[in-house]
């Protein structure tokens, strides 16, 4: 029986060794495939570590270039509102000359002529080109400021239209 006994034993082992070289192929082989995803992950880490990189360097660039607009938009608000002060001083000024004109004229041309006509426009014309022809022969003041009136107004209408057209 002892030597029946030392075949089982050595059966039994041999199963066990049969087993456990199954089970170590198996281990050896999902090893394998840990290993493979395991090159596979470094890859994918080296690849999003690059790009993180390129990341970083386009927003450090997409900053330089905001801090560069920001600056070119100040400086060009700053020249705006210069303009804006600048024309809005020239519209005074113009509102104040056209003032002092129209009065010049109101008081040179006021005539009981122009008040009564039935076309206003049409006896103004021929009382403003009446007291024109008048003014210029007797080469009196009235005369050579209501010359430079009509110079400036022509000139503000020359202005103006230029100014509709390229706005």
């Amino acid at each position: 029986m002892t030597g029946n006994l030392g075949v089982v034993i050595e059966l039994i082992v041999v199963g066990l060794m049969a087993t456990t070289i199954g089970y170590c192929v198996l281990l050896d082989r999902r090893l394998k495939a840990v290993r493979q995803d395991e090159a596979v992950m470094r890859k994918t880490v080296m690849e999003l570590s690059v790009a993180t990189e390129r990341a970083e360097r386009a927003i450090d660039a997409l900053r330089h270039t905001l801090g560069d607009c920001d600056r070119t938009l100040a400086e060009r608000l700053r020249v705006a509102e210069r303009y804006a002060t600048d024309l809005e001083e020239q519209i005074r000024t113009g509102d104040d000359v056209l003032n002092r004109i129209t009065r010049i004229v109101s008081t040179a041309l006021d005539s009981p002529v122009v008040e009564g006509a039935a076309d206003p426009a049409a006896a103004f014309t021929a009382h403003v080109a009446q007291k024109q022809a008048a003014a210029r022969a007797s080469g009196t003041r009235i005369g050579q400021t209501l010359a430079a009136a009509q110079a400036l107004a022509a000139q503000a209408q020359t202005r103006a239209s230029a100014h509709i057209k390229a706005g």
